[in-house]
């Protein structure tokens, strides 16, 4: 059984309260939480095609953060289970998050030249295959539709400009 922390709408862990993983009934004003990493190598992104059982659409690796856990260590965490890169936790940047319905995601950026020659070791039940892409790339793949929402929204609001700081809040 794996426990989820609850938020609420500003992001702050609410003392004492989780969530069994899977459980839909969170009340309107309480969120869990999802840490997301933009992996940057060479001026590209890396990006995932998920499983066929995970959606089979693109997106970014990540996962929800368990109760009593960091974003920013579940983010480290989600690197090395999904593709199998250790880092350590301070080397991610928070940029930012976004809020869906019952939702937050904290946004990570991890940038490291030496990547784009790595071999990825991908967590088959989770990941498909890696593609490095440069923002035209991406920005086709929002397009045509092949693109998780979640990431979409990060990548517009985070990344698209070469000045992400500006699109901040």
């Amino acid at each position: 059984m794996e426990y989820l922390g609850i938020y609420d709408k500003d992001g702050r862990e609410m003392p004492n309260k989780k969530i069994l993983r899977g459980d839909k009934s969170l009340a309107d004003d309480e969120y869990i939480k999802l840490a997301i990493v933009w992996i940057k190598s060479n001026k590209k992104y890396l990006i995932q095609k998920s499983s066929t059982e995970k959606g089979g659409d693109f997106a970014v690796s990540g996962g929800h953060v368990p109760y009593g856990v960091s974003s920013r260590e579940q983010a480290s965490v989600e690197l090395q289970e999904e593709l199998g890169v250790s880092i350590n936790k301070d080397q991610l940047e928070f940029v930012g998050n976004i809020s869906l319905p019952h939702c937050i995601f904290d946004v990570y950026l991890y940038e490291d030249d030496s990547l784009i020659n790595f071999s990825f070791a991908l967590q088959e039940s989770e990941v498909e295959a890696v593609y490095w892409l440069s923002e035209d790339e991406i920005n086709r793949l929002i397009k045509q539709g092949f693109f998780r929402n979640s990431s979409r929204l990060q990548y517009e609001k985070f990344f698209k400009s070469n000045d992400r700081t500006k699109n901040l809040e």
